[in-house]
């Protein structure tokens, strides 16, 4: 009789504990939203600027085109999904948008 009471005993604590087990939450860092997915920013900066200080081969290629054009000061490039650039520049003394096309045509906005 003893030896069943404790195989019961152990085995009712083996079951306790594996389901204890299976209900603690993952630890999370101090200060992360528990919805955040691990790799993601929980506060995205979205006051940055369009255009970054380390430019691409694509933007400085663009950015040659639109200087070549005429145009100078060229800043805040931006490029679609159609690889078009879009950005402002000054002509003249005066600020326009541009938009260089993927066939390096430059139209003013």
């Amino acid at each position: 009789m003893k030896t069943l009471i404790t195989l019961a005993v152990i085995a009712s604590t083996a079951v306790g504990g594996a389901a204890w087990a299976q209900t603690m939450q993952p630890s999370t860092p101090a200060g992360r939203d528990m919805n955040s997915m691990p790799g993601q920013t929980s506060n995205p900066n979205t006051n940055l600027p369009t255009t970054s200080s380390n430019a691409t081969a694509a933007e400085a290629a663009a950015k040659a085109q639109i200087e070549a054009k005429g145009y100078n000061g060229i800043k805040s490039l931006t490029r679609d999904t159609a690889g078009n650039w879009t950005g402002k520049a000054m002509r003249n003394n005066v600020e326009v948008a541009v938009t260089l096309d993927t066939k390096g045509n430059i139209r003013e906005q």
